[in-house]
């Protein structure tokens, strides 16, 4: 009867073993007739059982996809580069949120008279990607960065090395080499194409909101001509107060000097084409139906000269067009993000 018994527990112990996968050999148990009831010896001494370690899996195996790490995601948060030039030093703004590590950088860069508070809604929508983290700025003079001395002016040449001031601050404190999109509404859009010459290798892709390799001078005009017109109807103080824009850089944009990048001018209006000589990334145009600053003659003439560029079109939109649910999920797309 105890033989039987102890036939039965050890069947029992080889049957766990191998249901959880234990490999190691069972130790005869030997029976003992000389103490408990059952048969077996008791251990006096204590001591704890003997851990059974699993052997190591033979070649390579491939995380779970159900158990990612978890990744810590910033909220938006405003932070300051100190910017040193021939007017001294001041600080510059910028949003960041995202994956702090994660090698896809979104760099948003506004527009004319806009600020970083224009692509809170882009924020808001990529915090869902561990893989992406996102980087808004304000020019100086505009949102939260400062304004730069009295005896310099606002330009695109100013703009255009801050932006890069702000990249290579970015790269150096970063732990790998991370891949920038580029995302230029209007003027910001300008500035995405000049950045390509220096940092091409750096830049995955542009992505360009209403703004094309061209601009009509009658467009320009009419972009100035409304700037003036709510001038009539506003104080430029109170204006410049409600853009959280620099009364000078509100003046200074209305100048020809305020360009000062080099471009090619014709009977139309003012060419980029040469900005983008070289550039081997993926560059992505989102336009506004019934925008008067990129109109779809300037889109057909933009894929001409840009073999595989991507348009998205939106309808009813003029200039720039909106961070819409369907336009950030274009954004996304472009990025390849899931």
């Amino acid at each position: 009867m105890k033989r039987k018994l102890y036939d039965s527990l050890v069947d029992l112990r080889l049957t766990v073993s191998k249901v959880l996968g234990f490999t190691q050999e069972i130790q005869q148990i030997t029976p003992i007739t000389t103490m408990d009831g059952l048969g077996f010896a008791q251990d006096t001494s204590h001591k704890p059982l003997d851990v059974i370690e699993l052997p190591p899996k033979e070649g390579p195996t491939s995380p779970n996809p159900l158990f990612k790490p978890k990744i810590d995601l910033a909220p938006l948060e405003t932070r300051y580069f100190d910017i040193a030039d021939e007017g001294g030093n001041r600080k510059l703004a910028y949003s960041i949120s995202g994956n702090i590590n994660a090698e896809k950088i979104l760099l948003c860069l506004p527009g004319l008279l806009e600020t970083k508070e224009s692509f809170t809604v882009l924020h808001a929508h990529f915090l869902r990607f561990e893989d992406c983290k996102v980087v808004s700025v304000d020019f100086p003079g505009r949102g939260d960065s400062e304004s730069i001395a009295l005896s310099q002016n606002y330009t695109m040449s100013l703009y255009l090395s801050d932006i890069k001031s702000l990249i290579k601050m970015l790269l150096i404190n970063h732990s790998s080499s991370p891949q920038f999109t580029i995302l230029g509404t209007s003027m910001g859009g300008v500035l995405a194409m000049y950045l390509t010459q220096s940092l091409g290798k750096r830049i995955s892709e542009i992505i360009l909101n209403d703004i094309a390799l061209t601009v009509n001078w009658t467009a320009l005009y009419s972009l100035y001509k409304s700037m003036k017109n709510e001038v009539g109807f506003k104080e430029v103080k109170q204006l410049a107060k409600d853009l959280r824009v620099d009364e000078r850089a509100f003046a200074d944009v209305q100048l020809p000097g305020h360009f000062d990048l080099s471009y090619k001018a014709d009977v139309w209006g003012m060419n980029f084409h040469e900005a983008m000589e070289g550039y081997k990334g993926k560059v992505a145009l989102i336009y506004g139906a019934d925008s008067k600053i990129c109109t779809r003659q300037r889109v057909r003439s933009a894929k001409t000269a840009i073999p595989g560029l991507i348009t998205l079109e939106i309808e009813d939109a003029g200039h720039p067009v909106p961070f819409t649910p369907q336009v950030c999920e274009f954004i996304q797309l472009q990025m390849r993000l899931k």
